[in-house]
């Protein structure tokens, strides 16, 4: 029979001590051993940086010092220092870029810069000499439209005071930081991991267990960080799934709450600002009419006078007198189709509901749009597949919104082109699609047509399509834009059938 002791020491629970005592120990001598080496590489390897480092501030030094004693020497020469580095018969130090030597006043004397010959910089102080005896003053230059950090040297001559402005590469000792700075921060992740690898292979099979436990407990929270940060680059249109019914269930739930919350502030918010910028631009747009529209009516009567009182007799004349008439009367009507644009924005639609036959209002607007496209050379089409096309809405709004668009078609297409209209019933709605053979949108330019103030013609507002927008949205529509450049533009707007 074995004895007690040797019953001790076989039992599981000394075994188990023993081994993990044993692989402690082991483990710890593994550790320090490391730390001895990766001390001794990472001292060695701060040691090499800092000589490097070193060695190219001892460069710059000597430069500027070389810098100095090169404008100190060419005080008395008739030569600029660019015209002799021009020459070839000197040359800059490496990491000096520009000097310049100027009075205490700021005038320049001599220059390595043509562009400063004869002007005037700024210059320390004359009090500043007395503050730093005689050492370099760190100042800035504006050299080229870029402004350039200079360290401005003093000196007294038989002339008087002097400074002499020094602008240094500051890449040359940056770039050595950097790379000193990189290197050393990839050593150090090289002795890491080593440590990191060789402890490793000892601690692997009681990490793999509290690797499983800890990525089943972090896996949840992680998801929710992910999550609050979609949320703080202003991503609200998710739900986190809730998966468990825990304390993290619990977050999970109360966090979907939260994005609601925040998605129905931030519509709030927008519906506010929304409101608040067409009340301004209703108030504003009401003063432009107010100032605008009478004048512009008196013109139309003047016009209209002058026309029949002061006609010439001579019929070449005359024709060249209305032809003028005829185009102040035009613009003047342009003025008021404008002036109508900002109205309309600048207040919500009335709108006088009614039931409207879609497929004979499009025929009305193209009936008004076709003598301009036939002097365009653009060919106008109508397609229709034979289904009822009644909604309920106001007809002259309506009438309004598809005239833009066609007259905007047209405006895409000035050397001709092809315009199709085509009239269905989708889903319940009556569905009117306007494509054009025109110039297209640009990339950039698509996702902003809908926007007040926003056009890419010269003339105008840009509030035509804005317009469009809001009177059929008002109508519980919408209006969707496809374009690509030099192709085609293509509209499509989608109304409630009526009855539906």
């Amino acid at each position: 029979m074995m004895s007690e002791n040797v019953k001790f020491f076989m039992s599981f629970r000394v075994r188990l001590m023993l081994l993990l005592t044993s692989f402690l120990l082991l483990t710890i001598v593994l550790v320090l051993a490391l730390d001895t080496w990766a001390q001794k590489r990472a001292a060695e390897e701060v040691r090499q940086q800092s000589e490097q480092v070193k060695d190219a501030v001892n460069d710059e030094y000597s430069d500027l010092v070389k810098a100095i004693g090169m404008a100190m020497g060419n005080l008395n020469s008739e030569r600029y220092l660019y015209k002799q580095i021009e020459a070839g018969e000197i040359k800059l130090p490496d990491t000096v870029e520009h000097i310049i030597v100027a009075d205490e006043y700021g005038a320049v004397s001599d220059t390595s810069i043509e562009e400063k010959k004869g002007k005037s910089i700024r210059v320390p102080n004359t009090e500043i000499v007395q503050e730093t005896q005689g050492d370099p003053v760190e100042g800035e230059l504006r050299i080229h439209g870029e402004v350039l950090k200079t360290y401005d040297m003093p000196f007294t001559s038989a002339k008087g005071l002097y400074w002499i402005i020094i602008v240094t590469k500051q890449g040359n000792l940056i770039t050595e930081i950097d790379d000193a700075s990189q290197t050393l921060a990839s050593k150090s992740r090289e002795l890491s991991n080593v440590r990191l690898l060789a402890t490793t292979g000892l601690l692997m099979l009681a990490l793999a267990f509290a690797t499983i436990i800890g990525w089943r407990f972090t896996r949840p929270i992680q998801k929710l960080a992910r999550s609050a940060q979609r949320v703080a680059s202003g991503d609200l249109d998710f739900r986190v799934d809730v998966e468990r019914r825990d304390e993290v269930g619990q977050l999970a739930s109360t966090f979907n709450e939260m994005i609601a919350g925040l998605k129905s502030k931030r519509e709030l918010e927008e519906k506010l600002n929304n409101a608040e910028r067409q009340a301004a631009i209703g108030r504003l747009t009401q003063a432009v009419a107010h100032e605008i529209r009478n004048p512009l009516n008196v013109i139309n009567l003047s016009i209209d006078h002058v026309a029949t009182k002061y006609a010439p007799e001579d019929e070449k004349r005359r024709e060249q007198f209305s032809r003028i008439l005829s185009s102040i009367r035009d613009e003047v009507a342009r003025l008021k189709r404008l002036l109508s644009d900002l109205l309309n924005y600048g207040r919500p639609p009335r709108l006088a509901m009614e039931t409207v036959d879609l497929s004979r209002l499009v025929d009305e607007t193209i009936d008004l749009i076709r003598p301009q496209a036939e002097d365009q050379g653009v060919e106008v089409s109508v397609e229709k597949d034979g289904v009822m096309a009644d909604v309920r809405g106001d007809r002259e709004w309506l009438k309004s919104c598809f005239s833009n668009i066609a007259i905007n078609a047209l405006q895409a297409m000035p050397s001709g082109g092809r315009l199709r209209l085509h009239i269905a019933q989708v889903n319940g709605a009556v569905e009117v699609t306007m494509s054009d053979t025109g110039v297209g949108i640009s990339e950039d330019a698509l996702g902003k047509v809908f926007e007040p103030y926003f056009s890419t013609k010269q003339a105008g507002f840009g509030l035509g399509l804005a317009v469009t927008k809001a009177v059929v949205e008002e109508h519980q529509g919408s209006i969707e834009v496809r374009s690509q450049p030099q192709l085609g533009t293509t509209f499509i707007v989608r109304l409630p059938a009526a009855g539906v």
